[in-house]
């Protein structure tokens, strides 16, 4: 699999396979040199408006995010080929009205001294929105069905992972087989928006992974026909302070008590748990606390203090349950996806003493992270950890978020 072009959502790492791979076919194999030697023009993107009376289309490209007409009248290589096809031997040929608002298209050809606001198109590699579609929907519902975890090692000879995976009886070891054709996926913590092919020799101890594949009847062993990996780290903190510029934060780590500098980029994003929201997931995370099942506050740190000193209280939940359309989540839904639904705020919206969940990249010795993802509003969910736990209710596995695919 290749990277992601125009968004994070991994069913579209196929149309951008198959696009630019069988594109590059027609490149090398079928297309004609420019007339009148006309620079050459490449764009790959999403057709936008469709004019039947022109047979012209404009194509949002994927790249600048600009839009280009392009026309089709004397296009003489039209293709269109199936997500998952590697090469254009299944390809069929089409004609210009056969494309649609929603296609993804590859296009190359030339601007002409007749029409210099457009491109006269050579060669047109098309996918359909229609089939694209499909496979988007088949992807999310496996991203549904995965299992998300830690790794704790690796085993290249072997072609296996041992992951502390979060399944529905709880924490548990998993082992991952990934002989045969596994595919890889890796998400760099520092641009989590740009997933690229990757390979099992680049996965290390400490990073979160998404596991799509056959489980053993016990759950004990999973057979991977997909791995999603990032070397994300996530600590359960108290906000201490806010740099005057805002590009920084100060949190207490509940875990080792110690303070972590965390930096903020334009990547980094902010969310907060609305009280039925952090309550239903307390209940989820940790279903024997009476801290989870009824509210009662305890302190956020493991000393019983928040950092201002003050105890912590958990946030009024209405009736205890989580909004309506949450609830069918309860039960075994995608946490990062539902949190990734809320609004993002400021980090003006965060005050000391707030608990947080912050996922990103560990620097220099580790007493700085990068934050692509911080979670506020989440006291009731370290509430409800059992008191050694440091307040690490929440896992490992938050920084999936990064990996989750929108709607």
């Amino acid at each position: 699999m290749l990277k992601i072009l125009g968004g994070t959502t991994p069913g579209r790492l196929i149309a951008w396979l198959c696009v630019s791979a069988c594109a590059a076919a027609v490149a090398v194999a079928q297309e004609p040199a420019a007339p009148g030697n006309k620079p050459a023009e490449h764009v790959i993107g999403t057709v936008t408006v469709t004019d039947s009376a022109s047979r012209a289309v404009t194509v949002k490209e994927d790249k600048t995010g600009s839009e280009q007409r392009i026309l089709l009248g004397n296009t003489k290589t039209l293709l269109k080929v199936e997500p998952g096809a590697k090469d254009l031997k299944s390809a069929v040929r089409i004609t210009a009205e056969d494309l649609q608002v929603g296609d993804r298209i590859d296009v190359r050809g030339s601007k002409m001294p007749e029409e210099p606001n457009a491109i006269t198109a050579r060669s047109v590699v098309l996918m359909s929105a229609r089939d694209l579609q499909k496979v988007h929907q088949a992807q999310a519902e496996a991203w549904q069905h995965s299992t998300a975890g830690v790794v704790t090692s690796v085993d290249v000879t072997g072609q296996k992972l041992s992951v502390t995976a979060r399944t529905q009886s709880g924490i548990q070891p998993v082992t991952v087989n990934t002989a045969g054709n596994t595919e890889f996926t890796r998400y760099s913590p520092e641009n989590p928006k740009t997933p690229a092919t990757s390979e099992l020799a680049e996965i290390k101890p400490g990073d979160q992974v998404r596991i799509i594949g056959s489980r053993s009847d016990d759950g004990s062993v999973i057979s991977a026909e997909r791995i999603y990996s990032g070397a994300f780290h996530t600590i359960n903190g108290t906000l201490s302070a806010v740099a005057p510029d805002g590009k920084s934060i100060t949190v207490k780590d509940l875990a080792s008590k110690k303070a972590v500098e965390v930096g903020l980029n334009d990547q980094s994003t902010i969310r907060k748990l609305p009280p039925p929201m952090a309550m239903m997931l307390a209940r989820r995370f940790n279903p024997n606390s009476r801290r989870a099942q009824d509210g009662a506050s305890r302190p956020a740190d493991a000393a019983g203090e928040n950092t201002n000193g003050s105890a912590a209280k958990a946030p009024e939940a209405a009736d205890g349950n989580p909004p309506q359309g949450m609830r069918r989540h309860a039960g075994g839904g995608d946490i990062p996806q539902m949190i990734e639904r809320l609004p993002a705020i400021g980090i003006s919206d965060l005050k000391p003493g707030d608990a947080l969940v912050i996922s990103g990249v560990a620097t220099g010795n580790g007493s700085r992270l990068l934050a692509t993802s911080i979670i506020a509003g989440v006291e009731p969910i370290l509430q409800s950890a059992p008191a050694r736990s440091g307040g690490q209710a929440m896992g490992g596995d938050w920084g999936l978020g990064e990996m989750t695919i929108p709607q």
